[in-house]
């Protein structure tokens, strides 16, 4: 090899180390970085026996409204909302779209919906 060719390759190892140490160190604003928690410690007791303390939850946050049987979820992105009845036992995954999504169906009974209790009757 030349002594230039080496001194280009040497150069260009110098900035890539530069550059991944800065990469490094920058702070990360990624969706991730923006989301909540996946699992809550919601403690579901049927009188003093403790029936379930963990539950999944969307990884963005969503608002919930009850229109009669029907519940009206809010999301700002595309994800997956898990629901669980009233004992905290798992019931159903939904897809979510980015906007205004209805759940329609369910049956009758008290569901947990990202910590929320939501009664249908």
């Amino acid at each position: 090899m030349r002594i230039g060719q080496m001194k280009r390759i040497f150069s260009i190892l110098v900035c890539f180390v530069a550059l991944s140490s800065v990469y490094a160190s920058a702070p990360l604003n990624r969706k991730a970085d923006r989301m909540q928690d996946s699992v809550s410690k919601v403690v579901v007791k049927d009188g003093d026996k403790v029936l379930r303390n963990k539950m999944s939850l969307s990884a963005y946050p969503v608002q919930l409204r009850l229109v009669g049987s029907a519940v009206c979820v809010q999301s700002p992105e595309r994800q997956i909302l898990p629901i669980y009845n009233e004992t905290g036992a798992f019931y159903l995954i939904m897809r979510l779209n980015k906007g205004t999504n209805w759940i329609n169906g369910l049956p009758k009974g008290r569901y947990f919906i990202n910590k929320k209790l939501i009664s249908i009757q």
